[in-house]
Order: structure tokens, then sequence, then C-alpha cells
């Protein structure tokens, strides 16, 4: 019984501590990012459309081995702008779906790398498509 009582405390002090983070973030302004219609967005290219005209193919050298990325910069650079950095999830490449996410970021005004880790896609490395998580 009381360790019950143990878990019930902690469950409601996690949703506690939840619903006053969601209460900041609601009354707050300034903590949250105005919502934007996705009717603006540019429509996607398809898979096998030349690469977008304002995405830049860009490298960079990780413990010896070239990753190979894409950066997509936004038109007004008048001014430091945020970066998102992407990256494909396991087993993936940065050519399977990322390039619509990276246009909608750019056209918002973000500056966007998305990248291959290394061993996939057109980065360097071998073994090819490698996914090691150390333990």
């Amino acid at each position: 019984m009381a360790i019950l009582l143990t878990v019930l405390q902690v469950l409601g002090i996690i949703v506690g501590i939840f619903g006053v983070y969601l209460l900041i973030v609601a009354l707050v302004p300034g903590l949250s990012v105005p919502a934007q219609r996705l009717e603006e967005a540019k429509p996607t290219s398809e898979p096998d459309a030349q690469p977008s005209r304002s995405r830049r193919d860009v490298s960079f050298e990780v413990r010896g081995t070239s990753v190979s990325a894409w950066l997509f910069l936004p038109e007004d650079l008048s001014a430091p702008v945020p970066c998102i950095i992407m990256g494909h999830g396991f087993g993936g490449t940065k050519d399977m779906g990322l390039e619509p996410y990276a246009l909608r970021f750019q056209q918002a005004g973000f500056a966007v790398l998305v990248f291959d880790y290394r061993h996939s896609g057109d980065s360097d490395g071998e073994p090819r498509q490698l996914v090691w998580i150390p333990y």
C-alpha cells in the first residue's frame, strides 16, 4: 500500500509539473511559435526532380570522414538567422523526404542543414549504412 501511495505521489508531481509547463507556454507570449498556414508552402518536388536552386551541396569533416549535407539559406541574410539541423532516421538518407521540410523551414526564415550520417547515403565511411548505438 505504501509503494502504491509513493507511485501515485510521483505521478501527481509529474502531471503537476507538466501542467505548469503547459500553462506557461500557453500564457507567456514569445515562448510559442505563431501558427502559419500550410497552404502557403510551395508544392514539394518529385523524388526524381532536379535539386532545389536554393539548396547548396556542402560537406564537412567528422573524425576524418567527409559528411555530405545540403544547406538551405533564407533569402534575407541581413541579420543572423537561427539554424535547424536535420538528420535522417536509422537506415535512411537525407534524400528520403527531408527536403520538403527543409524548404518549408527555409521559407519561414530559418537556415537549414540536412546531412547524411557517416557511413550512410552520400557521406563517406565503410561499412555502408552502418547503424551503431553505443551503450
